[in-house]
């Protein structure tokens, strides 16, 4: 079967790092780490485990990313190569183990994509599995599985961005019949959005901010309103496509991440900015309360930690790489409160529940969300280089989220 793979060495990493300055394409057509290969179906590791055949395998920041080489090399222990990408997912069952439960072949399911203690074959759980938070699993390099965090980053699961990929019983969701397609190739990265909301919630009164109108941002506004937060959500979004979304998604207000956003909350919030000997200027008074920082690059941090007010919260939900031009002094300064929100897990607080986040999204498009309208373009694996290229220009191809179709 065809799928595109991730295969990491020094050379190739070396050779996309340089390449890339003059094409693109040399980090997917083969040269550098990327490339699609014809590859044989992975085996089942056990009985039980399921086979999926792919619907739709969603294209996330992180997998760009990784294709890019921007990623930080903090979490390639945690890979094994070469790997199939792709942890949004969405299929049908192709093949069910002798144990895996009462799962049938043609069920539509989604897969939680984290590789923790029981799809790597432990009875005893570390000491976060036990307490359901299997985003910090202990052996995410142990077991019957080669290391890897998730599916998509793990060589003997395969992933979404091909034909089919394989999943332990323990990680598989049935989609309802009313839930489409489009919908529930979202539940992982909705589930990220709630996981920040839900473990780190705003106060009736306090204004939030969501740096960056990405995917994780736009999600995050939706987990906050699913979760009936009616604190003022104000987002930063370089794009009209970005704002509108935002705004039907529950958003207040609009800052253009264009502009000269810091002066605009600043103003916004009481406060201004004040110009330094030298560098970025700094807030004074004024500030967000809380904000979720969704984009993951160092001005967004930066940014997010200037802009809070004193003793204001900064969650980290974006991917943060190896920060060149972050200065923490704000941190200090200001006596903020900085945490992150990595993935999801099982014990989610929600209305009066500790529930899988992929449950708790389930359930909310059963009754009634649509994000689905938030998949603006799908490919065809053949055409990656082309899904590539426009995703590298989302202001011109107005993209939200791609997918490829099968």
């Amino acid at each position: 079967m065809k799928a595109i793979r991730f295969d990491a060495s020094i050379p190739r990493y070396a050779l996309g790092l340089a390449g890339q300055k003059l094409a693109s394409s040399i980090l997917w057509n083969g040269l550098s780490c990327t490339a699609m290969q014809d590859i044989p179906e992975p085996p089942l590791p056990n009985d039980e485990w399921v086979r999926i055949k792919t619907r739709y395998g969603g294209i996330c920041g992180t997998d760009t990313g990784t294709i890019h080489l921007h990623t930080s090399p903090y979490l390639s222990p945690f890979s094994s190569f070469p790997f199939t990408f792709g942890h949004e997912n969405v299929g049908t069952i192709a093949e069910v183990g002798a144990q895996a439960g009462n799962f049938k072949i043609g069920e539509r399911v989604v897969v939680e994509p984290l590789l923790w203690c029981k799809p790597r074959g432990f009875k005893d759980l570390c000491h976060f599995c036990a307490r359901g938070e299997i985003n910090l699993c202990e052996r995410f390099r142990e077991g019957v599985l080669a290391p890897g965090v998730a599916t998509g980053f793990c060589r003997d699961t395969g992933g979404s961005w091909s034909d089919s990929y394989l999943a332990h019983m323990s990680q598989v969701y049935r989609v309802p019949d009313n839930v489409s397609d489009e919908n529930a190739v979202l539940v992982e990265p909705f589930s990220i959005g709630l996981h920040a909301v839900l473990q780190y919630p705003p106060r009736e009164k306090e204004t939030v901010l969501i740096m960056g109108a990405g995917v994780i941002g736009l999600l995050t506004i939706a987990a906050l309103r699913a979760a009936g937060s009616q604190a003022a959500v104000w987002v930063v979004a370089r794009y009209g496509f970005q704002a509108d979304a935002a705004r039907k998604l529950g958003a207040t207000e609009i800052i253009d991440g264009k502009a000269d956003y810091s002066s605009e909350i600043a103003k916004r919030t009481g406060g201004e900015m004040l110009k330094p000997i030298i560098g970025k200027r700094v807030l004074s008074g004024g500030g967000m309360d809380l904000t979720y920082e969704c984009v993951g690059s160092d001005d967004s941090i930066d940014d997010s930690l200037r802009l809070a007010r004193n003793r204001g919260q900064v969650i980290l939900v974006g991917v943060p790489g190896i920060t060149k031009n972050v200065d923490w002094t704000p941190i200090f300064a200001k006596e903020l409160q900085v945490t992150a929100s990595y993935n999801s897990n099982h014990v989610e607080p929600f209305k009066g529940e500790k529930r899988s986040a992929f449950a708790i999204g389930l359930e909310l498009m059963q009754h009634g969300l649509d994000l689905g309208w938030l998949v603006t373009h799908k490919f065809k694996l053949q055409d990656y280089a082309h899904a590539f290229e426009l995703l590298e220009k989302r202001g011109a191809s107005r993209a939200i989220k791609a997918v490829f179709e099968f």
